[in-house]
């Protein structure tokens, strides 16, 4: 029973801090404009997450933590669709409230699928960023996707890496690719992606972690966009007539 209470207080206070830190960066980031709700990840909608013209959807996520800290699940991870206003491109973005000092090591693993919701779109590329990440010393923070087009053994589109740490003064914290077979752009429906999180606090440090955004440029199928020239064409015969 103590323990049941012991869990139940800090899901409490998780997800306050959360809520707190979703007011902030609201305010922080004006370049995301949110499109949906906050849900934690084990809350969302029946049938994915529409953002835009994409769904996100078939969500699976794993964790361990290692010198005391909260190992990370889907409960206590925050999903929120969005776009980003200078690109245009839409998106989600995990809200997090991780923290780790020295000898602290918290990781996540998510996966989940990205449909194109409609049939004249496909997706092509993606972009991968830390925000709100800050770390000192020997500190750590980290993040990866890697995207494929099948859930097994599915080839490779796109590999993306980021990171936060001591003297790299930010160089790394975004990555982006557009889908690709082997250097040919290959613009798909359907993508599955698996994404690692790290942060660590080293021997000497500390890490702190408090959003990850993806976002994912999609443009009109080839037959649709050969159906808009030669409609376009046709119209352009009649007006001369």
């Amino acid at each position: 029973m103590l323990n049941t209470i012991k869990k139940v207080k800090k899901s409490w206070s998780i997800m306050l801090g959360l809520s707190i830190y979703i007011l902030l960066v609201s305010s922080a980031h004006a370049t995301w404009i949110p499109l949906t709700d906050s849900y934690s990840i084990s809350s969302m909608p029946i049938g994915g997450l529409e953002v835009d013209e994409l769904l996100f959807s078939d969500f699976e996520v794993t964790g361990l933590a290692y010198g005391g800290v909260l190992e990370p699940t889907a409960d206590s991870i925050l999903i929120q669709g969005g776009q980003d206003n200078e690109t245009g491109k839409p998106g989600i973005r995990f809200l997090l409230l991780w923290d780790a000092g020295s000898n602290q090591l918290i990781n996540a693993a998510i996966n989940f699928k990205v449909s194109a919701a409609y049939e004249h779109c496909c997706i092509k590329d993606a972009t991968l960023m830390l925000k709100a990440a800050d770390i000192t010393g020997t500190g750590l923070v980290g993040a990866t996707e890697n995207i494929y087009d099948a859930d097994f053994l599915g080839n490779s589109l796109a590999s993306l890496a980021t990171s936060y740490q001591t003297d790299d003064f930010g160089s790394f914290l975004t990555d982006g690719s557009d889908l690709s077979i082997n250097g040919v752009p290959t613009p798909t429906k359907e993508i599955w992606v698996r994404t690692g999180i790290t942060i660590q606090g080293g021997t000497n440090g500390s890490a702190n972690l408090y959003e990850v955004s993806m976002l994912y440029g999609h443009i009109p199928e080839p037959a649709t966009v050969l159906l808009l020239f030669f409609g376009s064409f046709s119209l352009l015969r009649i007006r001369r007539r």
